[in-house]
């Protein structure tokens, strides 16, 4: 498998089965087309993380103080990520580009950050806020908010792991509660809820 920078717009069209022009008609070159693929993958992304963040801040106000109720709030919101992360068509696709724009960023990595990573780093700081009251421009908070976010994410990513530890091709329906559970409780301890 090539990168970005070695593979060729006639190696792109053939591995979709389209006519080389195409990518220059219609997306005015290799970098635009990657611009297209981007903001479709932030669309995806949100159809994604808008529920977590949704789940966090209905009831986060409420939580604020009862660790029994921030406990509840971080399972459901976990829960919430990993039905739809896991079961977004190409979730595992979306994760794999991610990972190479947190690598080695490209231009398209502000449009990520500011539409996806830090709308659900804000709503993990109110978590950490709630839970804590730590201050959240704080390094160690700022630490606090990254490992959620990266226990939470690296589900998708790093599944074949997994699934080649559970000797199984797919998740099972029952391994999203196991996962959810699992990564909350991680969560839990992380906030000391």
């Amino acid at each position: 498998m090539s990168g970005y920078s070695a593979v060729s717009t006639r190696e792109i069209a053939q591995a979709a089965n389209v006519n080389h022009a195409a990518i220059g008609f219609h997306f005015k070159g290799k970098q635009g087309l990657y611009e297209a693929v981007i903001e479709y993958m932030v669309e995806k992304l949100h159809s994604i993380c808008d529920p977590f963040i949704n789940a966090i801040d209905k009831n986060i106000e409420a939580c604020v103080g009862d660790k029994k109720l921030l406990r509840q709030l971080t399972f459901e919101a976990v829960g919430q990520f990993f039905i739809v992360s896991m079961r977004t068509e190409r979730s595992r696709w979306l994760s794999v580009l991610l990972q190479r724009e947190y690598v080695d960023p490209s231009d398209a990595f502000e449009c990520i950050y500011k539409e996806v990573a830090e709308p659900v780093c804000k709503a993990i700081e109110r978590l950490v806020n709630a839970a804590t009251g730590e201050d959240v421009t704080t390094r160690r908070a700022q630490v606090m908010v990254y490992c959620i976010m990266s226990q939470i994410t690296s589900m998708g990513r790093d599944q074949a792991i997994l699934l080649k530890r559970l000797g199984s091709e797919i998740y099972e329906p029952d391994m999203f509660n196991i996962l959810a559970s699992v990564v909350a409780q991680g969560v839990c301890g992380i906030l000391n809820i």
